[in-house]
This record gives structure tokens, C-alpha cells and sequence, in this order.
């Protein structure tokens, strides 16, 4: 291990020893000498947590103020660069400018009842706000010794894992280990560290940012080359892991996190199913009406989820667009490109398809029609149905944004030419996917289900 490595991780014939030596469970101390993590608690499950990803909306209890949250910032060698100490007219960076007004948010947040602050060095101490916002902005006086990535999360998830409680974990993640005969492991190790607790609804965040950066630079790897002691001409990528029970991450990141200008991914959060209706005087095209019990009531502010159609052909075809109200969801799953790529159709004895996917306008905002209480759109064309009633469902798959595997390397010697990259990101993300997933496949974002029939 060398001394300015970000949380290096040894080869996995190591992992074990490193688990239990690096920093043990109980060895989470002020360098006071005083104990100050929260006492041991067995898995529970969180009151008020969203169950699946097509639950319905929150409880009053899910939306009531997180517990707690801890937040741990990573102040090894290799993080100087995005902390510089002030002195000689250098201004500061961006991570230093985010990370003091996230601080300052989470400190002010009413949205969280009690809030401590960490330093990673060799292992976990404690800080005040005052004190963890003045390393950011004064620079690491004391950087530290090599901090093993897979011992710091079995260390959150077994240590500050708490109903309502989220940990937040600020580092570069550059995974570097001892030899390249430990890159297939890292996956592994990832995933060993974070179910070792045993945690059945643990949920993770990632949220991925980029500054300029001041300092040297240590590549990942000891083969690829020695530190660039005046780096970088590029921005180098820093990230915010959320990690706690699924319903508790959900809320701290629309409390606190729904507005940062970040690439996202979320893995284990579950999300309310989303308020949605047919819109029958919406751009709508041809022969079709709501068949929902008392629609013709039109009551205002009713959601309508039936279609009836009285003919549909290749001549005539049937066009209608379902609104989607997602201002609960994370910006991922608002993003347009994202939704296009990933929102399905489901159904039977027909032929209908998404055409087109939108968000809302300046002009669907100030509609009078029920469009303007929607922040998306799903238009969806058919010519074809069968001879009775048939389900058919929109849903939004989950799967991994893009930016993963475009913010990640294999050689991260010269950032310079790689650009912004991580060395082994997906990775590292692998080994989250594998215990928030577990055996089986993702589940949807949600489910809108649609009932297709034709008129009588």
C-alpha cells in the first residue's frame, strides 16, 4: 500500500485480513479516543418503506424527517488535488466549492434530524461541520494512510445502518490495487463488503461529478507509471454514494440531492408508482373514448386508464397519449433520452407501439386541459386490437444509465489523454448491482397499467 493511494483495495487473497485489520467494527473512534458510532442494529425492516418499485404513493410516516445522516469525506494523498490549501492567488475548485454548499445544505436541512460528519483517513473520525467545511475549503493538512474501500463500506452498512438513517460517502473511488491480478476480484469484494451485514433493503445512489484538480495525481496502478506531480489539464471525476434503507435513501436524495448537476444511478431504491391518466383531448387521433366507470362524469382531476376504441385500421389508425406526472422520481428517470430508450409496451392481440415520448412545455403548463398537471408524455399508435378486453402496461425498465461504462478506464496514467475516467468504475458498480439486484433481474421503475378494448 503506498501512502497517497485512495482507498486502495488489496488482491481478494488479502480481503479477508484486511477486513479485520485495517479498522475493525468497533474501532470507529474521535482521535480523541472516544467511541462514536451508534450502537450495533440487527437488519429491520423500515417503517413506512416502499416495498417494491410499483407501490403506490408514500406514507405520511415515509415522507416525515430522515433520522439521521452521516456524511464521510475521503481525505487520503490522492484527494489533495481537489482541495488545495489556499496561498499563492490559486482559487479554489469546484469540489471544494459543491462540497462546502452540500455541507452547508445538509447542515441547515430540516428534512434530517441529526447530522454527523467523518473523516476517512485510516479509518472513520469524527468532525464538526465547521471542522469537515474547513478541510474542504483550507485543504487536507494531514493527508492519510491507504484506506481499503470494501473495509469502509462493510463499515457504513454494518455500523450506521439504521431505519430512516443514510450514509454519504465523498471520494474519488479509485480502485488501486496491489497488483493487476486483483482487477477480476474487485467486483466480489464490492459485493462481499456491502452484504456481509446482511442488509434485505439496502439501496445505493450514485451520484458522479467532475472538477478541475490541483495537486498530483496517482494512477490506479503502480505498472502505470509513477504520480504526475502537477495534474490535470482535464477534470477528474468525484462522486456522492447514498447508502441505507431503500425508503430512507429515496428521501434523502429528493431532499437534498434532486437538484445537483449529476450523472445518477440508483440501485435498490424503490419508487412510488407515478400519477398518470389518458388524455382524451390531447393530441389525440381517431376513433376512441375513456372506458372507465363513470367517465362520462369527467370529474376534475379523475385519471382515466381504459381505452375504448370503435375502429381502428391501417386507414384509420388510433393515436392517444398517456400523462406521467414523475417530479417524485430521481432526474435520471426524467431525463427524455432515458425514457425513450427504456420506457416499454406491453400487450396483447395488438399492435400498438410508443411513438413518441416528451416532456411538458411552457404551453401544456399553462393549458387549462388536465395535460398541465403532467411533466411527461407517452404517445402510443395502434391499428390493430383484438375482440375483447386486454391489459396493457407502459413500463419504465431499470437499467444502467450510459455513463458508467463512458466515465470508465482501465489505465488511468494520463488523465490527460483518457479524459474524465475512473479506473475499474463499473466495477465497483458491478459489485453494488449484484447485492441491491440479487439473483433476480431488476425491477421496473414502475408499472402504469391500461386496460384496451374495443367499443361494444
Amino acid at each position: 500500500m503506498r501512502k497517497p493511494t485512495l482507498l486502495t483495495l488489496l488482491p481478494a487473497v488479502a480481503a479477508t485480513l484486511l477486513l479485520t485489520g485495517c479498522y475493525s467494527r468497533e474501532d470507529i473512534k474521535s482521535e480523541g479516543g472516544t467511541a462514536t458510532t451508534p450502537a450495533e442494529v440487527p437488519p429491520t425492516e423500515v417503517p413506512g418503506a416502499v416495498a417494491s418499485k410499483n407501490t403506490a404513493a408514500p406514507s405520511e410516516a415515509s415522507n416525515a424527517p430522515l433520522a439521521q445522516v452521516n456524511v464521510f469525506l475521503e481525505v487520503s494523498g490522492s484527494m489533495e488535488g481537489f482541495m488545495p490549501k489556499p496561498g499563492g492567488g490559486a482559487e479554489n475548485t469546484r469540489f471544494q466549492q459543491h462540497v462546502a454548499q452540500f455541507l452547508s445544505d445538509v447542515n441547515r436541512s430540516t428534512a434530517v434530524q441529526q447530522k454527523q460528519f467523518f473523516r476517512i483517513k485510516e479509518k472513520p473520525y469524527r468532525d464538526s461541520y465547521q471542522q469537515l467545511s474547513g478541510t474542504v475549503r483550507g485543504g487536507i493538512q494531514e493527508p492519510a494512510k491507504s484506506t481499503d474501500i470494501p473495509s469502509v463500506l462493510d463499515t457504513l452498512v454494518s455500523r450506521y445502518y439504521q431505519p430512516g438513517s443514510v450514509s454519504v460517502l465523498i471520494s474519488d473511488f479509485i480502485y488501486s490495487p496491489k497488483n493487476a491480478g486483483a482487477i477480476p476480484y474487485i467486483k466480489t469484494d464490492i459485493t462481499d463488503a456491502l452484504n456481509r451485514a446482511g442488509r434485505s433493503d439496502l439501496a445505493v445512489s450514485v451520484y458522479g461529478f467532475t472538477s478541475d484538480f490541483k495537486g498530483a495525481f496517482y494512477p490506479a496502478l503502480k505498472t502505470a507509471g509513477a504520480k504526475r506531480a502537477s495534474c490535470c489539464d482535464t477534470d477528474i471525476p468525484y462522486y456522492f454514494w447514498v447508502l441505507g434503507p431503500a425508503d430512507a435513501v429515496r428521501r434523502f436524495d429528493a431532499a437534498l440531492l434532486s437538484k445537483q448537476s449529476a450523472e445518477q444511478a440508483h440501485f435498490g431504491v424503490t419508487y412510488p408508482v407515478p400519477a398518470s391518466s389518458l388524455l382524451s383531448k390531447f393530441q389525440n387521433q381517431g376513433s376512441w373514448y375513456y372506458g372507465d366507470e363513470g367517465a362520462s362524469k369527467r370529474a376534475a382531476g379523475a385519471s382515466y386508464h381504459t381505452i375504448t376504441v370503435a375502429e381502428a385500421s391501417a386507414a384509420q389508425p388510433v393515436e392517444f397519449v398517456l400523462g406521467l406526472n414523475l417530479k417524485a422520481l430521481p432526474a435520471l428517470y426524467q431525463d427524455v433520452a432515458y425514457l425513450k430508450q427504456n420506457l416499454q409496451l406491453i400487450g396483447q392481440d395488438t399492435d400498438a407501439k410508443i411513438t413518441q415520448v416528451f416532456a411538458a412545455t411552457e404551453q401544456t403548463r399553462a393549458s387549462s386541459g388536465p395535460e398541465s398537471g403532467y411533466t411527461h408524455f407517452v404517445k402510443v399508435r395502434l391499428t390493430r386490437l383484438g375482440k375483447a378486453a386486454r391489459p396493457l402496461q407502459v413500463v419504465l425498465n431499470d437499467r444502467r444509465p450510459a455513463w458508467v461504462n463512458q466515465w470508465t478506464t482501465k489505465n488511468d496514467s494520463n488523465p490527460n489523454q483518457s479524459g474524465a475516467k475512473t479506473f475499474a468504475l463499473s466495477s465497483l458498480v458491478d459489485g453494488v448491482q449484484a447485492v441491491t439486484t440479487g439473483e433476480q433481474d431488476a425491477q421496473p421503475i414502475f408499472r402504469i397499467d391500461l386496460t384496451l378494448q374495443p367499443a361494444r
